[in-house]
């Protein structure tokens, strides 16, 4: 009965499992550093309709000089 890993016994094969397990890693370091987890949603409708609407927000800014 052959084992199920015969193929490795082949030098491209090898080089073939070698890349395909170090871009694996890669994108996983990759994912691990950058996206760790996704931001909080912020819930701006209220300040984004004042802004679209045009109405006159509660407490005015002063201008500065």
């Amino acid at each position: 009965m052959p084992a199920h890993f015969d193929f490795l016994n082949k030098p491209l094969a090898k080089e073939i499992a070698v890349i395909v397990l170090l871009k694996l890693v890669l994108l996983l370091g990759i994912r691990a550093l950058w996206f760790h987890a996704p931001d909080p949603v912020k819930d701006d409708s209220a300040k984004v309709g004042q802004h679209l609407l045009g109405s006159v927000p509660a407490s005015p800014e002063k201008p500065h000089p």
